[in-house]
């Protein structure tokens, strides 16, 4: 190859338009982050995230003489609390809240409009919009986990439990619980996005979803595939008891499970991509 045709090149490469794709992206995902935080719809989110953090107080001032064991035995009961009521309940309907309403929201407000008729294409709205709501789940999720992690082994001394959670096996676990909760924020929040798109009463596929989550644990191995929990509780960094109905399985690989959850969200992105593009607003038949 000569020098001219790898200047040539790579002067198209430079004026190829993923520069401007990703300051858009950056530009709609602060303007999402933003909406998502203060909006009036966020208002049941923010009820959800403080559920755990009450439990956690709850615990710190009424605890469980097991908790007091061993910051061994705190851990396992935070595990649980983790597994059936944060990760099942408060990500799910968290999650449901934010992203259902990337664009259901603005066609209730009558103003997806203005984005549509904006020069940008239409992938990379959803690519934005996507952004903005992870940003926002995470910033919402993360640190209220982790705060229940806390509270949760407060009642065994604040110096044993800063020791375990700095210097001990809870940091790794609390880095984990972080990672799950990222991952779910990834595949629910791409699943709602899209149901946003498709329906005009997204609540009722996500009370189907729900329902086939919930299942999961009295499934066969081929149809808990399916699911997004099942990949999830295999990052889970304690493993969890689901009862003696469950259907046992081996876990998931850790690397296997990431690649599914993303591989999920991509395929989300994809077909969210495809109805954007021939979407047609009429808020007359909303």
């Amino acid at each position: 190859m000569s020098r001219s045709d790898t200047s040539r090149r790579l002067g198209l490469w430079r004026h190829w338009p993923w520069r401007l794709w990703v300051r858009q992206v950056l530009a709609l995902a602060r303007y999402e982050l933003g909406r998502a935080l203060l909006r009036r719809r966020a208002a049941p989110v923010y009820v959800l995230i403080g559920l755990p953090i009450l439990v956690g107080i709850g615990v710190v001032i009424l605890p469980d003489p097991e908790m007091r064991e061993s910051l061994v035995a705190a851990g396992r009961l935070f595990a649980g609390t983790f597994h059936f009521f944060f990760l099942r309940f408060v990500v799910f309907f968290g999650c449901a809240g934010l992203f259902i309403n990337l664009f259901r929201g603005e066609i209730l407000d009558r103003s997806l409009h203005y984005l549509l008729l904006a020069p940008i294409r239409r992938e990379v709205l959803v690519v934005g919009k996507l952004a903005g709501g992870l940003a926002a789940s995470v910033v919402l999720f993360v640190p209220t986990a982790l705060v229940t992690m806390v509270c949760f082994h407060l009642p065994n001394g604040i110096g044993p439990t800063a020791r375990y959670l700095l210097a001990g096996p809870g940091l790794g676990q609390a880095l984990a619980y972080a990672a799950v909760v990222v991952l779910g924020c990834i595949g629910y929040g791409s699943i709602f996005l899209l149901a946003g798109l498709f329906f005009k009463n997204p609540m009722i596929p996500a009370g189907l979803f729900l329902a086939w989550e919930l299942a999961t644990p009295f499934m066969p191995k081929i149809l808990k595939a399916i699911s997004i929990i099942h990949y999830l509780v295999s990052l889970e960094p304690i493993p969890v008891d689901e009862g003696p109905v469950a259907i046992l399985t081996s876990p998931v690989a850790p690397w296997l499970a990431v690649l599914a959850l993303l591989a999920v969200s991509l395929g989300a992105v994809v077909l969210a991509g495809w109805r954007i593009r021939g979407l047609e607003i009429s808020y007359t038949t909303e």
